[in-house]
């Protein structure tokens, strides 16, 4: 079976880092297309970032010959598409991460660490890229158009503002999707960015409610994986940082990486990297070759029926659930059901909804996944080709 067509949407972004390694080195997928979105650090900022993982990652298979496998799409005849996308929200103030990703969206390691940049950071051509003169959301439709309608997947790793503009602009070519998988909001915990709101959520709810309507509407399937199910899949960061490490991309990950361990360790946060973006990828390949509608073994859905607040002054970006008539009535957040390792114990209902109001649909919240150990092991053998 030929591989699942991925369009890997991202603001890089520390943990979109890995998340995109553990795309390019899954062979379950194949990423045609990454599009570039502000979030993390400003959009022309993240697309160099880019630029710089592809420098890394023709180091490492220049280094390590067993590297060429792992990372096979680089070898292949068709390159993955590079776009750059919008550089702010539909609605809203602009807001960037910077706080936590650095300056440059990857801890500044473009001042600690200079040598990981390529020489050549706006090259007219790439060895490994096609760089798209178009904008990300017309290069989203083209690749819609040219594939089977409900072939190709979108893994948004940031604001949804990409997505809004290709639906806007040409909604039926969009419906031609065979799903958005988002890692976004937080439905029954806390915030990241504000106290009630996950970060791609805060930096453009407009973009969010309008994916969000759509997805209701019936229109296409989405998939969230939400700060109730990414926080607690960590990777500890002895795994990740390693100290004088010889292989190029270990290189560039432990740099990356010391000043994040630093600020969760001041935020009294265990030390542990929190996998967000990589669940998301992961959900994809998981479900690469599984048909629209069903869950693979370990993984499961629930409809969750809310609405994304735009304008509040304190709410901005919270995913707001309305438990008053929905099917959320009686739903027990105490504390005992707290998430637990690998899944929500009291909204694990494989492939089951709320009721929604007649006519619409319900974006999928993961609720369950094989397990915090299980994506350790599938993300430090693939991006790293470390047995675990």
């Amino acid at each position: 079976m030929s591989p699942q067509k991925v369009i890997i949407d991202t603001d890089p972004g520390v943990d979109d880092v890995l998340a995109i390694l553990l795309g390019l080195a899954s062979p379950e997928i194949d990423v045609a297309l990454i599009n570039i979105v502000f979030g993390n650090t400003h959009a022309p900022v993240a697309h160099s970032n880019l630029l710089k993982i592809y420098h890394l990652l023709a180091q490492e298979v220049a280094a390590i010959p067993e590297a060429e496998q792992r990372y096979a799409r680089l070898q292949g005849q068709n390159k993955t598409v590079l776009a750059l996308g919008e550089d702010g929200p539909i609605g809203g103030d602009k807001a960037v991460a910077a706080y936590f990703h650095g300056v440059d969206g990857l801890s500044n390691i473009s001042e600690t660490h200079p040598h990981f940049t390529p020489s050549d950071l706006e090259p007219e051509s790439h060895e490994h890229l096609d760089l798209s003169p178009k904008p990300s959301w017309e290069a989203t439709l083209d690749l819609l158009k040219a594939e089977p309608e409900g072939t190709v997947t979108i893994v948004a790793l940031g604001p949804l503002t990409n997505l809004a503009h290709s639906l806007r602009a040409d909604p039926t070519t969009f419906a031609r999707v065979k799903n958005v998988v988002w890692m976004g909001g937080a439905l029954d915990v806390p915030g990241n960015t504000a106290p009630c709101a996950e970060f791609n959520c805060f930096a453009d709810p407009y973009a969010a409610v309008s994916i969000l309507q759509a997805a209701k509407s019936g229109l296409f399937e989405m998939i969230m994986a939400p700060l109730d199910i990414t926080t607690p899949h960590t990777v500890p960061f002895d795994d990740l940082i390693h100290e004088a490490p010889s292989a190029p991309l270990r290189q560039f990950i432990s740099a990356m990486l010391k000043r994040v361990r630093g600020l969760q360790a001041s935020f009294g946060l265990p030390d542990a990297m929190e996998m967000h973006d990589p669940v998301a990828v992961w959900y994809a390949i998981a479900h690469a070759s599984v048909p629209r509608g069903q869950s693979a073994e370990g993984w499961a859905v629930r409809g969750r029926e809310f609405n994304v607040e735009r304008k509040g002054e304190l709410t901005r970006g919270m995913c707001v659930v309305d438990r008053r008539g929905t099917g959320e009535e009686g739903v027990d957040r105490t504390e005992s059901e707290k998430l637990k390792g690998n899944s929500v114990p009291s909204l694990e209902k494989d492939r089951t909804s709320d009721k929604p109001e007649e006519g619409k649909s319900l974006p999928w919240v993961v609720v369950r996944t094989p397990g915090s150990a299980e994506l350790r092991r599938v993300l430090l053998g693939r991006v790293f080709g470390e047995e675990v």
